[in-house]
C-alpha cells in the first residue's frame, strides 16, 4: 500500500511519527555539519530542534529574503545579533558584499561564529558586545538555544552573563568604513536603541521586532521613530520588516 496517497490514515500517522523519532534520537545528535543556501554550517553543539530547523531550510528565511531583496555587493552592513554566523555568510557568500561588520553578545555563540567563517574559508570582522542605549555593561540572559539569548527577557534563561554594550554611534566608530545597511535581530533589545545615531550613510534596515517581548505599541514606536527619519516600509515577511529611504 502506498502510504504517502494516504496522508490522514493510521497507517501513514504512525510511520510519520515513527520518522520524526528516529530521527529526534538517532539521526539528529549525530549530524555534526548543515548546508544551507551553499553555507557549511557547524551545527554539533546545537540542539535536534535548532539542527532540524536549520537542515530542512527553515532558519533565517525572512532575513533571507529580505537580504537578498535589498543588499547588494556593494554594501557596507552593520549586524546586530550576529548569531551563527549564517547572515553575515549569506550576505558575503551568495549576495558578494564584501564589508560586513558583526556584533554578537554570547561569547559562546560568537566562538561558533568564528568557527562556521572558517568552514567557509572567511575571516569575520566581528567584536563580542551587545548593542544599547549606551557604553558599559549589560546582562545577558543565555537561554537554552542561541537564538534565546535576551537582555531582556529572562524566561527560560539557565545564567545570566555580564558583557559589554555599546551605543549605535561607538559601533558605527568601530566600522572601517561608514554602513549603508544596519540588519537588526537582538531579541527585543531593539528598544534601547536610539536609531538617530545611525550616519546619514545608512538607507537600508533590516530589522526583526518583537512584540512578545516588548508589546505592540513600542514596536509601533519604534516603527514611527524610523519613519520620522525618512525610512518607509518597503516590505514585511512575518516579523521582519525592510525600511528604506
Amino acid at each position: 500500500m502506498n502510504t504517502a496517497a494516504l496522508p490522514n490514515s493510521p497507517v501513514a500517522a504512525f510511520w510519520q511519527n515513527l520518522s520524526s523519532r528516529l530521527l529526534f534520537k538517532f539521526v539528529l545528535p549525530r549530524l555534526q555539519r548543515v548546508k544551507l543556501e551553499g553555507i557549511a554550517l557547524d551545527v554539533s553543539k546545537l540542539s535536534p530542534l535548532m539542527k532540524n530547523h536549520i537542515r530542512t531550510g527553515r532558519y533565517e528565511v525572512q532575513e533571507r529574503i529580505l537580504a537578498h531583496r535589498a543588499l547588494t555587493k556593494d554594501d557596507v552592513i552593520l549586524e546586530l545579533g550576529g548569531a551563527i554566523g549564517f547572515i553575515g555568510l549569506f550576505c558575503r557568500k551568495v549576495i558578494g558584499v564584501k564589508h560586513h561588520f558583526s556584533v554578537e553578545a554570547n561569547p559562546e555563540t560568537l566562538e561558533l561564529l568564528k568557527r562556521n567563517y572558517a568552514l567557509n574559508h572567511l575571516q569575520p570582522d566581528v567584536i563580542h558586545a551587545a548593542a544599547g542605549a549606551e557604553d558599559g555593561e549589560i546582562s545577558l540572559n543565555i537561554g537554552g538555544e542561541f537564538w534565546e539569548n535576551s537582555v531582556v527577557n529572562s524566561a527560560g534563561a539557565n545564567r545570566s552573563i555580564t558583557v559589554p554594550a555599546f551605543s549605535l554611534r561607538s559601533l558605527v566608530a568601530k566600522m572601517p568604513e561608514s554602513p549603508t545597511a544596519l540588519v537588526c535581530d537582538i531579541e527585543g533589545a531593539e528598544q534601547y536603541l536610539d536609531f538617530t545615531q545611525l550616519p546619514a550613510s545608512v538607507s537600508k534596515i533590516i530589522i526583526e521586532l518583537h512584540p512578545e517581548m516588548i508589546g505592540q505599541e513600542r514596536v509601533g514606536q519604534i516603527l514611527r521613530d524610523l519613519a520620522a527619519m525618512g525610512f518607509a516600509e518597503a516590505a514585511r515577511e512575518a516579523g521582519t520588516w525592510l525600511l528604506t529611504k
